[in-house]
């Protein structure tokens, strides 16, 4: 056969083993790092747990439960924390629940493409800035009006997750099929009856979701709560009272904890990661319920 009529070997057919071998070896690199990420929580899980058992085998444990946190003198009382920490973030939650719905519904439903694109981009905005402006704004505008107490680190919660949660449940009134608001139409229900009656039935457990979500960012909010909440170990007794949490005290006392008052520190962070992974959990229960995870 004449040499233009050989049949000449593919070029690629002997570098095919060696990319099939750089493949395999970019992949086992990707999983490693993988594995090393999925690791990093229980990590860090064991370590505040093993800190946190150290605390309860330790004399302070007796006084878990008091009303007063006072670690110079040996008295870690864990109930004003806790109790600041869940009344801020459930008040901050219900003040902004039906802002971040009616945001939503408005958006969906009433908004014309200029304006929801408008409010899309503002609440994108506010739900990326930083606490510490959120913080800011409190100190300036909110502490002078109402004090520094619950009702201040309330309301900048609220203020704080009202764009995640506008998004949040916009995302799921999205995902109600456009034939069943033809549907409700058809049978004679006003755009107000559809909205409730069917949009807001099939997208509550999104919505829901969404709400369990935020809390969970309420929860582990510790700078612009600082900044606000007058930062005194109370039970919450009033709107007025100020309070703590457990966040603001991991930050105002790590740096010179020691010892036994630092392992009460550590049982503070598990308890806050523990609260806000049963958020979480619940969050993502809700959203199973409704096919989207």
């Amino acid at each position: 056969m004449s040499r233009a009529g050989t049949i000449q070997p593919l070029p690629s057919a002997r570098a095919t083993p060696v990319r099939t071998q750089e493949f395999a070896a970019g992949w086992n690199v990707a999983a490693l790092v993988g594995w090393l990420a999925a690791m990093l929580a229980p990590a860090l899980l064991l370590f505040l747990l093993s800190e946190g058992v150290a605390f309860l085998a330790s004399p302070g444990a007796r006084t878990t439960l008091s009303l007063a946190w006072h670690p110079r003198e040996g008295v870690f009382g864990f109930v004003p924390l806790l109790a600041g920490t869940v009344s801020t973030s459930l008040l901050g939650l219900i003040l902004a629940f039906p802002l971040s719905l009616g945001a939503a519904l408005h958006v969906r439903f009433y908004a014309g493409p200029r304006t929801r694109q408008l409010v899309e981009t503002v609440l994108g905005i506010l739900g990326g800035m930083p606490s510490v402006v959120f913080g800011l704004f409190g100190t300036f505008w909110i502490v002078p009006r109402l004090g520094a107490s619950l009702a201040s680190g309330a309301l900048v919660l609220a203020l704080m997750i009202t764009p995640t949660l506008a998004l949040l449940s916009l995302g799921a009134l999205r995902q109600v099929p456009e034939d069943l608001l033809r549907d409700g139409a058809r049978l004679g229900l006003r755009r107000e009856q559809s909205i409730r009656r069917l949009a807001l039935v099939k997208a509550r457990p999104g919505i829901l979701a969404a709400a369990a979500l935020a809390l969970s960012r309420a929860l582990g909010e510790a700078l612009a709560v600082e900044m606000v909440c007058g930062n005194v170990p109370n039970l919450p007794t009033s709107l007025t009272t100020p309070v703590r949490t457990l966040t603001t005290t991991l930050v105002q006392e790590f740096e010179y904890a020691q010892q036994t008052h630092a392992q009460a520190l550590h049982l503070a962070a598990l308890a806050v990661v523990l609260l806000a992974a049963l958020t979480c959990a619940l969050g993502q229960r809700l959203a199973r319920g409704r096919g989207v995870a």
